[in-house]
């Protein structure tokens, strides 16, 4: 479910339709589905009114009942987001969400606005999205979906993390805002994936702002993990922007070296392939690496 229509159910439901959300929010955490019968022994609520709540909040398509109703309700991702949003809102982080402006494997993202006016960006971690759309009827769902759930948190708070880490220093990255839950407000950047950029000025120095951003990063105590031209942003004067960062790991992990060089040659062999930058991305990337430890 798109993220507008989930905040259009915000706006409409009560204090008593979030009490119950977030009670059944804290059974999926744990992989347990919830019937009305145990909501109505938790909230004290009659079980006629508690299974009209339900009926209502899965009308709206903010929980489910992977194996039935009578066996039990759990949170999905609408759910997650209903969640976040009345949190953020209540808390004077954002005033509206706007359009989707992008969609990844693992998270959506969408323009927002503060109530002060300013325009940000919104990350909706989506983790075994693809899975949690078959609707099937068996014993593991329940553990699956909060596994999902949870690694979305994870992913989230893991990501403002670094993001937190990074800002203030040389390396450019969104400046983090909020985290709520599975969902992160950072700034927002006006730019494109530098994956679908078919031509630059000087590509050679975009590399090396580029190269110079993970030694920065390195020295911040932070390894991207994950680096590729899907993960970098350039804007109109081919400034950069890295970007998506929850699988990071500090320096000192096991492999953090590994996938420093990963991420180097990542970069080393785009800019090669695409804008046909005369490297070597094994011999340099041993070169850039060596650089970045030295300092």
């Amino acid at each position: 479910m798109r993220v507008e229509r989930v905040a259009a159910a915000v706006r409409e439901l009560s204090d008593r339709h979030f009490n119950l959300l977030r009670t059944i929010e804290g059974f999926s955490e744990k992989g347990m589905l919830v019937t009305a019968r145990e909501l109505s022994s938790i909230t004290g609520l009659s079980e006629e009114y508690v299974s009209r709540l339900l009926t209502e909040l899965h009308r709206y398509g903010l929980i489910w009942a992977p194996r039935g109703r009578p066996s039990g309700y759990m949170l999905n991702y609408a759910g997650l987001d209903a969640l976040a949003l009345r949190t953020m809102a209540s808390r004077g982080i954002l005033k509206s969400i706007g359009e989707r402006a992008g969609v990844g494997k693992e998270a959506d993202v969408y323009s927002a606005v503060t109530p002060e006016g300013l325009e940000v960006m919104v990350k909706f971690y989506r983790v075994g999205r693809q899975s949690m759309t078959k609707y099937r009827r068996t014993r593991s769902i329940a553990s699956e979906i909060s596994f999902y759930l949870g690694a979305s948190k994870a992913f989230a708070s893991s990501e403002i993390e670094a993001l937190r880490r990074l800002a203030g220093t040389e390396v450019p990255v969104p400046q983090p805002v909020y985290r709520n839950r599975h969902a992160v407000v950072m700034q927002r950047i006006d730019g494109r994936i530098l994956a679908k950029v078919r031509s630059l000025h000087r590509p050679e120095v975009v590399m090396e702002e580029l190269l110079r951003a993970i030694g920065s990063a390195y020295r911040s105590g932070v390894v991207h993990c994950d680096l590729s031209a899907y993960n970098v942003m350039i804007d109109q004067e081919e400034r950069i922007w890295v970007i998506d960062w929850p699988q990071w790991v500090k320096p000192d992990h096991p492999n953090a070296r590994d996938y420093l060089r990963r991420d180097v040659r990542n970069v080393l062999d785009f800019f090669r392939r695409r804008f046909h930058v005369d490297v070597n991305p094994e011999d340099d990337a041993d070169r850039v690496i060596s650089a970045i430890l030295q300092v």
